[in-house]
């Protein structure tokens, strides 16, 4: 198996992904790692086409990005502030590799979402989609139709179409309910709704949301990917036909929920 590694740019990261190198024998390097190392370095973009899987050092943020560019299985180390993404910590990378170079593991299979803004494919989302007013401070009037047929009415902040991967993130924040990562489902959930009243949604993943906004507004996409969006535009959001994929040596879901996630 052709092997990958990115690694978030800190020492920690560095240190940890040359010694998965040294394990593993030869690795196709991101071009941050290969600089530290003195080797030749690839795209993430070249690595999601060379490798077979790929070793992710870092936190969520760079999972993100690796999944924005690549579609193999990921396996992720945590070395950023919370990881509820990644698999292991970085104390315990050692005994995964040893697990993982032996076979004990399975893939795990997640959703994401596929967005068009006018007839244009803009980047899928691993986490989410959101929607902000584009003038800071103002209420964002929009509008969400679920196959067609008007479902809210919100005026706000704005509003998140998330995954279930997503909904542990900023889905959480704004009030939305934590769902297992591989069911089929998307969470919609308003930001700072005017009326309370207005609650967070699951729906089906075979079903079409369409967004509709009165004021210009800003859609971001896991963070990364910032589009305008203006009144007349037409906006949707339906599950995608690519996957993420993780490597995972258990289901932790659940613990991860306890030690990352619960008040203290």
């Amino acid at each position: 198996m052709k092997w990958g590694i990115i690694c978030k740019p800190s020492k920690e990261s560095f240190m940890i992904g040359e010694k998965i190198y040294e394990k593993l024998g030869e690795a196709i390097l991101e071009y941050k790692i290969a600089e530290y190392m003195g080797k030749k370095g690839y795209s993430m973009k070249e690595i999601g086409k060379m490798a077979d899987s790929i070793i992710i050092i870092g936190g969520d943020g760079t999972i993100l990005m690796t999944l924005q560019q690549v579609s193999k299985p990921i396996f992720s180390i945590n070395t950023g502030r919370i990881g509820f993404l990644t698999e292991v910590e970085a104390n315990e990378y050692e005994k995964a590799i040893d697990e993982i170079l032996k076979g004990e593991y399975y893939i795990e299979e997640r959703m994401k979402l596929k967005i068009f803004l006018n007839g244009y494919r803009l980047p899928d989302a691993a986490n989410e989609i959101a929607i902000h007013s584009a003038s800071l401070g103002k209420i964002l009037f929009l509008k969400v139709f679920i196959n067609e047929q008007i479902v809210q009415d919100i005026c706000g902040d704005g509003i998140i179409i998330a995954t279930p991967t997503g909904s542990t993130s900023y889905a959480l924040s704004v009030g939305g309910p934590i769902v297992e990562p591989t069911l089929n489902v998307f969470i919609i959930a308003p930001i700072a709704p005017f009326k309370h009243i207005a609650s967070p949604v699951i729906v089906s993943a075979d079903k079409k949301i369409n967004i509709k906004v009165e004021k210009n507004a800003k859609i971001s996409i896991d963070g990364l990917y910032i589009e305008d969006f203006k009144p007349n535009d037409e906006l949707i959001v339906s599950a995608s036909e690519n996957k993420a994929y993780f490597i995972k040596l258990k289901d932790n879901f659940y613990k991860k929920i306890y030690e990352k996630i619960r008040y203290r």
